[in-house]
């Protein structure tokens, strides 16, 4: 018998405690319906016949505010933010660029190379550009029968001459600068990668 009142006490109190549950589980119901109403409410809804009012307006983003009191990632206060146009120094690199034995990350030296090799390959095409022009004059020269356009192409041979000197010097000097450039990078430690300007 004591048996019987343990059974239907127990039996009581899940009946009352699944009722209870079932008007909280409606309550939450309830609740996130009305959230689900404020948050239509809240927000306006773009359809197909609304794409043309928007279509020349500037595109904003928003992001969630964080939950302590920096800024959200990707935004940056007044005073960290770049002026547009200038572009952030090559010398600080970023958090998990390598760097060699001296701190300098591997874009100053992909930077400083590819910029020595331009300057190379820039000296090496007006070497040939020079030599086609003095090819060019010279044709010109043999080409013609009045004497004083003989002397003005003979000016302008000359000229050229001078102008394919001072590239040659130009060009030892900046080999001698890229070969000096490659020379420090290795024992700075700089990776092969960098300095052969593979991507």
């Amino acid at each position: 018998m004591k048996h019987k009142w343990c059974a239907m006490a127990g039996a009581l109190v899940l009946v009352f405690a699944a009722a209870a549950a079932a008007q909280s589980l409606a309550e939450l119901a309830r609740k996130e319906k009305e959230r689900r109403e404020q948050v239509k409410s809240s927000a306006p809804v773009i359809t197909n016949s609304d794409t043309a009012k928007y279509a020349g307006g500037a595109v904003t983003t928003q992001s969630l505010p964080s939950d302590s009191g920096k800024p959200a990632p990707g935004k940056e206060t007044g005073a960290e933010t770049p002026e547009a146009g200038v572009k952030p120094k090559a010398d600080k690199p970023a958090d998990d660029e390598p760097t060699d034995l001296f701190g300098r990350p591997e874009s100053f030296w992909r930077q400083t190379l590819g910029d020595a090799r331009k300057k190379v390959k820039d000296l090496e095409d007006e070497s040939r550009i020079l030599q086609l022009r003095i090819a060019d004059l010279q044709n010109r020269f043999y080409r013609e029968d009045n004497g004083f356009a003989q002397q003005e192409l003979q000016r302008e041979i000359n000229k050229t001459f001078y102008e394919q000197d001072l590239n040659k010097q130009n060009l030892a000097k900046a080999k001698a600068e890229l070969q000096q450039l490659e020379v420090e990078a290795r024992k700075s430690g700089a990776l092969p990668g960098w300095i052969e300007g593979r991507p």
